[in-house]
């Protein structure tokens, strides 16, 4: 949920219970002053009575109408003083209906020792309808206040987070290989000052650290390429000089074996950094089906040599937007190990359609688990020409493209299956 929604919900939970009660308390206001005015015409009404019966010692001339009613009995001995107000209904003939009624009932004695009862009625049915009147035009008052609040409230948050909302998406945008600075928003909020200040900072540190690792991992694999080259070189003079016995020729494939080891180390960690850097950031529609079919090719003598049998099953060319120089690494990797860590005369079987690519082959039981082959230099057997960096680059670029990737062994049968494409598409 946004910032700004989640303000405004919150805004408008907090709006309706404050108008809610607020709404209520001057509802129950204007009714208690309503009905405070009726029990004072009550008791001025009563007092009148009390006091005529005081004067004249007898029921005064009444003449009662339906809406107004008073009913008072005297008698001849004190009664105690008692005083109640209180709402009933009365049914109404001629209407055929309840009516309601707000009434007193009074009780006492004069001086001359003769109680009373006094019962005043007065009909609230005007009072009532003037109250549902009110709450009628409180309500709609309180929803037109509401609304035009609420849409006050959002226009002027959506206009105070607007440089917020501009330097999050310029800080989305901003490419670490592009030398363009951040472009950030002016704005007068102390705040969002201070966030595009640790914004600027933050991508220009970025960028300073993104070339610094560049320049050192370029300078690195050069500088270490070329005394390799020579040790390889001069080990290949070496092998070829006839005055070599059995033990300098085997320590001379030794060196040359872990030279060859070392360049593929030098050259497998390059390439994940350049990976990691976004080096390949480049795309174009490339074909798995076609990469798989020029990879089998490539592999073909080797196969042929180890006697493996090769099926392949394409329901689907398998266009991506991709890098086209990682579709090949991550396609060559995948087979390569199927190739290398099979056993002669084994299998791979390859088959892909528009989403998922398996490549299934045969080969020694793995003692660890599958999915920590995915791991940098993490290796599952003890092949000395694995350097334990080809999953780990299949795994950076699966990653690094959304796709899913997961290693699964049966005994002899081991399996890689790419989700390449999400299954929504």
């Amino acid at each position: 949920m946004k910032l700004l929604t989640k303000s405004t919900f919150y805004y408008l939970i907090l709006s309706i219970l404050a108008m809610v009660a607020g709404g209520a308390l001057l509802y129950l206001s204007i009714k208690k002053v309503i009905y405070t005015q009726t029990d004072y015409n009550l008791i001025i009404e009563k007092t009148i009575l009390v006091n005529q019966i005081e004067l004249n010692d007898s029921i005064p001339d009444l003449e009662a109408s339906f809406g107004n009613q008073i009913d008072v009995k005297l008698f001849n001995y004190p009664i105690r003083e008692f005083q109640s107000i209180k709402d009933t209904d009365i049914y109404d003939s001629k209407t055929d209906s309840f009516t309601p009624f707000r009434y007193i009932f009074s009780s006492g004695s004069t001086p001359q020792k003769r109680g009373y009862i006094i019962t005043i009625f007065k009909v609230t049915d005007e009072k009532n309808e003037l109250l549902q009147a009110i709450g009628l035009y409180m309500f709609f008052l309180f929803f037109s206040l509401f609304i035009i609040s609420i849409l006050i409230n959002y226009l002027i948050a959506r206009r105070l987070w607007k440089p917020f909302y501009d330097s999050v998406n310029s800080a989305e945008r901003f490419d670490i290989q592009s030398d363009k600075p951040l472009d950030l928003p002016d704005t007068d909020i102390k705040e969002f000052n201070q966030l595009n200040d640790v914004f600027y900072y933050m991508t220009t540190k970025m960028r300073y650290d993104y070339l610094n690792l560049k320049e050192f991992s370029e300078n690195a694999a050069h500088e270490i390429q070329t005394p390799l080259a020579v040790i390889r070189s001069k080990a290949d003079l070496l092998m070829q000089q006839k005055s070599l016995n059995k033990d300098s020729i085997n320590l001379i494939k030794s060196i040359n074996e872990a030279t060859t080891k070392l360049f593929k180390l030098n050259q497998g960690l390059l390439l994940i950094s350049k990976i990691e850097n976004q080096i390949f950031h480049e795309k174009k529609k490339v074909s798995l089906t076609q990469i798989i079919k020029k990879s089998l090719e490539n592999y073909k003598e080797i196969m042929e040599l180890k006697k493996i049998t090769v099926e392949f099953e394409a329901k689907d060319e398998a266009v991506i937007e991709m890098n086209d120089v990682l579709a090949e690494v991550l396609i060559s990797n995948l087979l390569s190990n199927a190739v290398r860590f099979n056993i002669d005369k084994g299998f791979i079987k390859c088959r892909i359609d528009n989403k998922i690519l398996i490549i299934s082959n045969s080969g020694l039981p793995l003692s660890v688990n599958p999915e920590d082959l995915f791991k940098r230099f993490y290796k599952g057997t003890d092949n000395p020409q694995s350097v334990g960096l080809g999953l780990s680059i299949v795994k950076k670029i699966t990653d690094g493209y959304g796709m899913t990737i997961t290693y699964t062994n049966n005994n002899t049968n081991h399996e890689i299956k790419l989700q390449y494409r999400n299954r929504k598409n």
